[in-house]
């Protein structure tokens, strides 16, 4: 069988007929008696150019070079050399501008297992095929790098036309597990946003909330919480939690935007109320929830307290223990109770003072850039 596609590049080289049907590539064994090997497959080469001429087409005429059936395939590598391209291009983009690029279809997970994915279409199509290089599939590449870009620019624009910020995937470490980002600040009614993602039935998320109400506390008047706990039959079943979907904060200090489900049951997470939420959690929230911001710049993703610690203790009694300053609830709550509070003093430029000088604000503001 030859393999009249390797013919045709090979003549688009210039060789001459000799050369092309001693070339391995051609596939071509002349028979005996068909004499030179060079005569025998140019005269099967024009004798079948002849036929394919002949052929009728759908209409009853005869076919011609350019009709749909002489054209290239869809081969899986074919594919596979338009889609890997475009979603690498489209990853590239969405890591280096999180916001606007990937705030609807963020980079983790969605775009890395969408390119991945491309990436074994195209591996596989590599593998079927017998010809892993062609004009065919290099113009496929050149495709899928204008696709990749027009997708990403569309979503991008469509993003900024949004309202959505733009963030910064430069992420630096803070210390108690934090993160900065290098974003202006999030601000709201002349105040930093403190920005809280989470579910009731989440049992990190019910942790968490003890922290963060102790540091809300401390910095106005924290109304319109009430308790309950995480889900039944997920891990560390039943943990308390002050719930802070309906919370309000009397403060100066901080502009809350706390997002919570109030579904006990089972863990859902909380529809965006605009592409700014959004934006920061497919920015920066690759471990789900809680996931907490402060000011737009300081990121916490992930449990702020380990539910393990609150086991077999109810509502009554953590709020107890942190009341007085003891006992294995406080010790659980403390540390980052402390560094919330402070990072977010720092955001209020070290305000107010009468926090800022309390000796283990103060320790844990040192800490902070």
């Amino acid at each position: 069988m030859v393999d009249w596609e390797a013919v045709e590049r090979l003549r688009s080289k210039g060789w001459d007929w000799d050369r092309i049907a001693a070339d391995p590539r051609a596939e071509f064994h002349a028979e005996e008696g068909m004499g030179e090997a060079g005569r025998a497959l140019r005269a099967l080469y024009y004798q079948r150019r002849s036929r394919q001429q002949r052929r009728p087409g759908p209409g009853g005429g005869s076919r011609k070079s350019g009709d749909l059936s002489d054209r290239p395939k869809w081969t899986l590598a074919r594919v596979g050399m338009i889609i890997a391209p475009a979603f690498g291009i489209w990853l590239g983009l969405a890591l280096l501008l999180p916001s606007p690029v990937g705030t609807y279809l963020p980079a983790f997970p969605v775009l890395v297992v969408l390119f991945l994915a491309a990436v074994f279409v195209l591996a596989f199509g590599l593998l079927r095929a017998s010809e892993r290089w062609n004009t065919t599939l290099r113009n496929g590449v050149v495709v899928g790098v204008v696709l990749g870009f027009v997708l990403a620019g569309s979503l991008g624009l469509s993003a900024v036309l949004g309202g959505c910020p733009t963030l910064s995937s430069n992420l630096g470490p803070e210390p108690a597990q934090w993160e900065k980002a290098a974003n202006p600040s999030w601000q709201s009614n002349g105040a930093p946003v403190f920005f809280f993602y989470g579910s009731i039935a989440c049992p990190f998320c019910s942790a968490s909330s003890w922290a963060v109400e102790f540091a809300l506390s401390k910095l106005g008047t924290l109304s319109g919480t009430y308790y309950d706990h995480s889900s039944l039959t997920d891990t560390y079943p039943g943990t308390p939690e002050v719930v802070l979907a309906s919370a309000t904060l009397q403060s100066q200090w901080v502009s809350l935007n706390i997002l919570e489900t109030t579904d006990n049951t089972h863990i859902t997470y909380p529809a965006f109320p605009s592409c700014t939420e959004q934006a920061y959690v497919s920015a920066y929230d690759s471990t789900g929830i809680p996931f907490v911001v402060v000011n737009g710049q300081y990121i916490h993703a992930g449990t702020l307290v380990d539910p393990s610690q609150l086991a077999g203790l109810n509502a009554t009694t953590i709020q107890g223990q942190i009341a007085q300053h003891q006992g294995v609830a406080w010790n659980a709550v403390q540390s980052q109770g402390y560094f919330l509070l402070a990072y977010l003093v720092k955001a209020n430029g070290g305000q107010p003072t009468s926090i800022a000088t309390d000796p283990t604000v103060a320790a844990d503001l040192a800490q902070i850039t």
